[in-house]
């Protein structure tokens, strides 16, 4: 729901009959300009009419033009001393007469250095305010006696903020005072990213009107420890088996739901018999499968219970968040890795990937990304040279799936085979290469129950990602287990897949080999996807 800030009127009135005696300066925040609506790119209905609104009325920020706010325009570090000179002033005498100055800015810088908003001269005034940087400057414009901590904001309880950092105190103040909220239901602050001029018009709203400060209450992060012990009741071993009741391969789950609603990996999933979640206690429950999508390898299942553990979701991620990996490495005992998310929305691959520090090996995958609250906000799925970086999908892609009705493994098996249409002629179900990717063939030879297909390298403009789009078919058409090179089929298709980066009567190509098989080599999916590829 979104707030509305008091009206000028009634904030004056409240601010001259109820604020303390150490808050009498705010008497001095008046309209100095009455606001019509002339900014044609604020609407009324967005959270910061208001908060631009009043801030314009009380002479502490301009538009760009008499008739552009620019809402999401980035504030300069210049405009910031501006305003926090401003709300000194208007504070401290009940006016903010400056004169002209050359630069424009001078003048603001000057009234700042005296009066302790600043300690010392910036050389940055004309590039963009990052969120630390603000909060720095906006810091020394009142009094300390001005911004009486209002929430419980234990030290430390910032999760992107360092104790140690030159602007922590700054920051730690606003929050305290409800100047500042955070970002995020964490309430990560962003200190290195820009701040938008909207943000900006609510911030020095707050600074003015007492009345509007928000309550919030943050405690301190919890530790590694404390994340596994809260989190891995809901976080489980998967076993996968095929129509022979053999185990197919290992990974992980996590449990969203009490009723035993949960989420891994598609690869985990797809062409699979049977599927068994080991609990952390050692419990062992039977899973059925509501819905799998291939590009985005998540599969939405149901654990076999009620009442059981599970974790919260939050779908807010953002760059240098603490996050924290779980799930069953090699199969073994649960683990927990800690790691800072480096990029949100990675779109290195189909569909965009959470990428972070934390440390992925093998059985992992499915396993739960969690942030430093400990809700749920990815499913991890691969990661590069010896685990990390990693990559999770965000737990928004279990949006598009359905849920409403969960069945065994093999009756999802059996319901939906992959399509023929795309499969090469006579080798159902490989996914045909040409027709997935729309790559030419160039040729096709047969030697020995091997069948090679030949596609030139110079047809292929994006390599990586055309290779992404046939992975994600070949996982769609139950060819997910790598080993040796070879692709194999969970759902016992008696044929294996081969990728060789060749010559070819001349060229340089690309090899698709089918072969028949006698056997199903277990393994898991290809970290990256140029590195696998055999030379011949």
């Amino acid at each position: 729901m979104k707030r509305k800030v008091l009206s000028l009127l009634m904030a004056a009135v409240l601010a001259i009959g109820l604020l303390p005696t150490a808050f009498a300066g705010y008497e001095n925040f008046s309209a100095q300009a009455a606001y019509t609506g002339q900014f044609t790119d604020v609407p009324a209905d967005e959270w910061y009419y208001e908060n631009v609104r009043a801030a314009y009325e009380y002479g502490l920020i301009d538009g760009r033009s008499e008739t552009q706010f620019v809402p999401d325009g980035t504030l300069t570090v210049a405009e910031a001393i501006k305003m926090a000179a401003t709300i000194h002033s208007i504070y401290q005498t009940g006016s903010a007469d400056f004169a002209v100055s050359d630069p424009w800015y001078l003048v603001y810088v000057d009234y700042a250095l005296e009066n302790g908003i600043l300690s010392a001269a910036r050389t940055d005034y004309n590039t963009s305010a990052s969120r630390a940087v603000f909060a720095s400057v906006l810091a020394g414009a009142l009094p300390a006696d001005a911004l009486p901590a209002i929430n419980t904001v234990d030290n430390g309880a910032i999760p992107d903020i360092s104790m140690n950092a030159s602007y922590a105190d700054a920051v730690y103040l606003l929050y305290r005072a409800g100047v500042l909220t955070g970002s995020d239901s964490a309430g990560s602050f962003r200190p290195d990213s820009t701040i938008k001029r909207s943000e900006a018009a609510a911030i020095v709203t707050r600074m003015a009107d007492p009345n509007l400060r928000q309550s919030i209450t943050l405690t301190a992060a919890m530790t590694a420890d404390e994340i596994f012990a809260q989190c891995i009741p809901a976080v489980f071993k998967l076993y996968s088996y095929n129509a022979r009741g053999e185990q197919l391969g290992v990974g992980s789950g996590v449990v969203i739901s009490a009723n035993g609603d949960a989420v891994t990996c598609g690869h985990l999933v797809n062409g699979v018999s049977r599927l068994v979640a080991e609990m952390s206690d050692g419990i062992k429950r039977e899973v059925s499968v509501y819905d799998m999508n291939a590009d985005e390898d998540i599969a939405y299942i149901r654990v076999v219970g009620s009442n059981m553990a599970y974790l919260e979701t939050c779908e807010t991620v953002q760059t240098g968040d603490k996050v924290y990996a779980l799930g069953y490495p090699g199969g073994g005992n649960a683990r927990i890795t800690a790691g800072t998310v480096t990029d949100p929305a990675n779109d290195d691959y189909l569909t965009p990937l959470i990428e972070s520090t934390a440390t992925v090996i093998s059985g992992n995958s499915g396993g739960a990304l969690v942030n430093s609250s400990g809700q749920l906000v990815g499913i991890t799925v691969s990661s590069q040279g010896s685990g990390s970086p990693s990559f999770s999908v965000p737990i928004s892609a279990l949006e598009s799936m359905e849920g409403a009705t969960a069945v065994s493994p093999a009756e999802y098996t059996s319901t939906h085979r992959p399509d023929a249409s795309r499969c090469y002629t006579n080798l159902y179900p490989v996914p045909d290469f040409g027709k997935v990717t729309g790559v030419q063939l160039y040729a096709s030879t047969r030697d020995r129950g091997t069948t090679q297909f030949y596609y030139r390298l110079s047809d292929i403009s994006d390599l990586n990602r055309t290779l992404l789009k046939y992975y994600a078919a070949l996982n769609e058409n139950t060819f997910y287990q790598f080993s040796e090179g070879s692709f194999t089929s969970s759902a016992g298709y008696l044929l294996s897949i081969q990728l060789y980066e060749t010559t070819y009567q001349g060229e340089n190509v690309l090899g698709v080999f089918v072969s028949g098989m006698q056997t199903l080599p277990v393994g898991g999916l290809p970290r990256a996807a140029v590195s696998f590829l055999q030379t011949g």
